[in-house]
């Protein structure tokens, strides 16, 4: 592997015979967004993807991948075709629309888009809330596209040469140039999971989920990833013919933890007994050390030929995060160790509605983390209750009220209800004279004046509890999430 820059870029490069294979990558990605940026990243990508295409119309047109932490503009062809376009693409990462840009722009949006299965993405969202990786698994219904200051900023902070790296395969392009714009290392600040201790949830989900925190690069819990993947499903077959098998993935949280997911879907009548054996093979692991042969049968992992390819995309990773390599020689004691270490701050999530009763790693009883709260007094305050004419044909089962105090807005059906603090408020959509407050735990409240009395009133008292640049008017044409009360 050679190492070289060009422009002040990081350049990796293997030679091989054959075409010219390159990849400009930059650390940034869906978790490097808010909730009113969402997509902000895959749209610049796509502007400048298209943007060279136009330039260069003879040419191959790179290829645009944005993940979670990273995005990818992939180009192969003679040394000189390649030079060619990373040169304009790099050119028009610097010099995003100054005006709304054309729809044509986005043709290449499927091919940037996040692709991450939704179990996977609703874990992110319980663990995280609307931030960060977490923003995956959020509903965001008729959002407004990213502005072209919000592009422009979000391109000059991270499609910089501090936040770049280019890896080849294949001879040495002549003439090579990278002018991308100047900047500074970006500093990423990742949010600190909701709940640090083991515990479970709900999210509007088909299926169940484990997610846990572990160290970057660990070779050990990635040895434990695949074993306790393969221990579900084969528990989950023993249950059912039918049964699907259990899916794995692995998100980067931060330079220093990787996030590990489990999932699989289950029937609405078997989701309990569903949950409580993907837990129970999630513990098993992290109490008995596995059979030797049983590591070492999973420690090379899927996809290991190739070694090259692999070195090649450990450096530019490492060069983008600082990430750094796994270790080698895991024994058993290594992997139980490891996971032990992790199913401390696990959390199941499951379908709402239902109940559980689990034991947690340290044998006691698994600790509920919803944001709804039962059988408990809703805080004191300005109570704004359904107009008589509607409580009357209601059963009062169905009611719902709200009540506002300093700090929060409060939202109350009967024996259950739900605070949301005003400084817990990541967006305020504004649909006419409705609301809706997104929180950072992920939950969002829709206010319709005409569903209380003194609705008007509420209102504003939230218009003016929420810091004016969070609030922003949804997208034309659109209505709030399903028009409905207060959502779990």
């Amino acid at each position: 592997m050679h190492h070289s820059h060009v422009d002040g870029v990081p350049v990796l490069r293997s030679s091989e015979p054959g075409p010219l294979h390159a990849t400009l990558r930059f650390g940034v990605g869906a978790r490097d967004e808010t909730y009113r940026t969402r997509g902000v990243t895959r749209q610049v990508a796509a502007l400048a993807a298209h943007e060279t295409r136009r330039r260069l119309p003879a040419t191959a047109e790179p290829v645009v991948y944005t993940g979670v932490e990273e995005t990818r503009f992939t180009v192969s062809g003679t040394p000189q075709e390649v030079t060619d376009i990373l040169r304009t693409l790099c050119r028009a990462l610097g010099e995003p629309p100054t005006g709304r840009p054309d729809e044509t722009a986005f043709s290449c949006d499927d091919e940037a888009a996040v692709s991450l299965h939704p179990l996977a993405a609703a874990a992110l969202n319980a663990r995280y809330g609307a931030q960060a990786a977490g923003l995956l698994g959020q509903e965001c219904t008729g959002c407004l596209p990213p502005t072209p200051d919000m592009l422009r900023t979000h391109a000059a902070t991270w499609f910089t040469r501090a936040n770049a790296v280019l890896t080849l395969t294949g001879p040495d392009p002549v003439g090579l140039r990278l002018p991308l714009p100047p900047g500074e290392r970006p500093n990423r600040s990742a949010p600190k999971a909701r709940y640090p201790h083991a515990s479970w949830t709900h999210r509007g989900i088909e299926g169940v989920a484990v997610s846990l925190e572990a160290p970057a690069g660990s070779a050990a819990v990635a040895v434990a990833h695949r074993i306790v993947r393969e221990r579900m499903t084969a528990a989950l077959a023993r249950r059912s013919a039918s049964a699907a098998p259990a899916e794995a993935a692995t998100v980067p949280h931060d330079s220093d933890t990787d996030v590990r997911l489990l999932f699989t879907p289950a029937p609405a009548g078997d989701t309990e007994e569903v949950a409580a054996t993907v837990w129970s093979e999630a513990l098993r692991l992290a109490r008995i050390e596995p059979a030797q042969d049983e590591v070492d049968r999973h420690r090379d992992g899927p996809g290991s030929a190739g070694a090259q390819p692999c070195a090649l995309d450990m450096a530019a990773r490492t060069a983008l995060f600082g990430t750094p390599c796994p270790l080698e020689g895991v024994t058993p004691g290594d992997v139980r160790d490891a996971w032990q270490r992790a199913m401390a701050g696990a959390q199941l999530v499951v379908p709402e509605g239902l109940l559980l009763h689990l034991a947690g790693p340290d044998g006691r009883r698994l600790w509920c983390t919803s944001c709804w709260t039962w059988d408990e007094l809703p805080p004191w305050g300005e109570a704004f209750h359904e107009p008589l004419v509607k409580r009357a044909f209601r059963r009062a089962g169905e009611r719902h009220w709200t009540v506002l105090t300093p700090e929060a807005v409060v939202t109350c059906r009967t024996g259950v209800h739900h605070a949301l603090r005003f400084d817990d408020v990541v967006a305020l959509q504004r649909w006419g004279p409705e609301r809706v407050l997104i929180g950072r735990c992920g939950c969002d409240i829709g206010i319709d004046p005409a569903w209380y009395r003194g609705g008007r009133r509420l209102v504003r008292a939230v218009d003016e509890a929420v810091p004016a640049e969070l609030a922003f008017d949804g997208a034309e044409g659109g209505r709030p999430p399903e028009g409905r009360p207060p959502h779990a």
